[in-house]
């Protein structure tokens, strides 16, 4: 999924929103643009862990990467604990 911001720098809610969207939608590679700033997402099929890269603004790729397979992470959890 390829997403371009225009206008204003987007807000990290903004960002989020659209990183959402796209797992949800089943999307293994989100690219998401504003201006000539980019974020990167790409789970691995080997593994299924989030690798990200690039910048908008103060969001980091690879900090929304280690945050998307944390939650994935606790998700696996609660439900062997269920």
């Amino acid at each position: 999924m390829e997403y371009n911001f225009t206008g204003r720098k987007p807000s990290n809610a903004q960002v989020l929103k659209k990183i959402n969207e796209a797992i949800n939608n089943g999307e293994d590679l989100i690219e998401l643009y504003w201006g000539e700033n980019s974020i990167t997402l790409d789970k691995q099929r080997i593994n299924g862990i989030w690798c990200g890269w690039g910048w908008i603004r103060n969001i980091s790729g690879a900090d929304l990467a280690v945050k998307i397979n944390s939650i994935q992470t606790n998700k696996t959890l609660n439900l062997w604990n269920t």
